[in-house]
């Protein structure tokens, strides 16, 4: 188990609600959490986060996980990728409408997206 939502509905089937204030993912009642379910949220945090994130900004499930691969971006861990790589992001990015998509693919192409990546 270790994408979001199955860690969300694993919390659920415990009895335990996760929910993120600033940086940090909460755990409510963290005292029911079972030990080995926390160190699996704690490897997880990050894109737990980010999940909850876009789900609180309206994103359908499809495209909940993009929004974690766009804050991936924006924190330059795609930089220096190979075309192909920064034309698959392109694609699966280019029709979330989220600001923080759309600030993605600007850092995937400063120069500007070419014209065969561009919506139609």
């Amino acid at each position: 188990m270790n994408s979001p939502l199955e860690l969300l509905d694993r919390a659920k089937e415990l009895g335990l609600s996760l929910e993120r204030r600033g940086d940090k993912l909460a755990v409510i009642p963290a005292q029911r959490c079972p030990p080995e379910f926390a160190g699996e949220l704690r490897r997880h945090k990050r894109e737990l986060l980010d999940y909850i994130e876009a789900r609180a900004a309206s994103l359908p499930a499809d495209q909940a996980p993009w929004f974690h691969i766009a804050k991936q971006i924006l924190c330059g861990e795609f930089d220096g990728c190979d075309g192909s790589t920064r034309d698959s992001l392109t694609i699966g990015l280019r029709s979330i409408k989220n600001p923080v998509c759309g600030s993605a693919i600007k850092h995937l192409w400063p120069e500007g997206m070419p014209k065969h990546l561009q919506p139609r």
